[in-house]
């Protein structure tokens, strides 16, 4: 939909809101006309002057989350985050790389897939312990690649609505759990 487009909706919604007909506009004095004339200008003015700030402001958000994408794709961590089942729904380039994936490839995949054979009870059953309260806690798992490679991580993680504590009144089913995922395998080998 085009700007003129737009521009003859919100005129035919203005047109429908107005509460006087062509009708009364004859009783208008001339000194009202200018006085709402005026009026109409400072207003249209100020609109412009609001639409001009709104979009600068959306360049600037624009700018900010490009790099802020840029930024989460190419931290040198793992980012993903986790429904309160364990399925990720979403993941940063980082992440897909180390497994030899794509993001794509990684959603709305349960996050148990992903680990070794041995290590999926390790997660299964802290996963719900760790996904309430993910404050200070961490997990040490055995990641599985597409070609069958095996590396360790560190998890660790931080609930997106950023409260890392259990709240009674809090809806754990629409909490989604941010998780940063560390290679370690330098680390071990030391």
């Amino acid at each position: 939909m085009g700007q003129d487009d737009r521009n003859d909706k919100l005129k035919a919604a203005a047109e429908k809101i107005v509460n006087f007909t062509p009708h009364d506009i004859q009783n208008i004095t001339p000194e009202e006309i200018q006085r709402l004339f005026y009026d109409l200008q400072v207003y249209q003015i100020e609109l412009q002057m609001q639409n001009d700030e709104l979009q600068k402001a959306q360049f600037d958000l624009t700018q900010l989350n490009n790099r802020l994408n840029f930024t989460y794709h190419s931290v040198p961590v793992g980012i993903l985050t986790l429904d309160f089942q364990g399925f990720i729904q979403q993941t940063n380039q980082t992440f897909a790389n180390m497994l030899g994936s794509t993001p794509n490839k990684l959603l709305k995949k349960h996050f148990s897939k992903l680990i070794v054979e041995e290590d999926k009870n390790i997660f299964i059953q802290r996963f719900d312990a760790f996904f309430k309260t993910p404050l200070n806690k961490s997990l040490q798992l055995r990641l599985l690649t597409e070609k069958n490679t095996i590396f360790p991580v560190l998890i660790k993680a931080n609930a997106d609505d950023g409260s890392d504590t259990q709240n009674s009144n809090l809806d754990l089913k629409q909490r989604k759990m941010v998780v940063s995922v560390t290679d370690i395998s330098d680390v071990l080998k030391t």
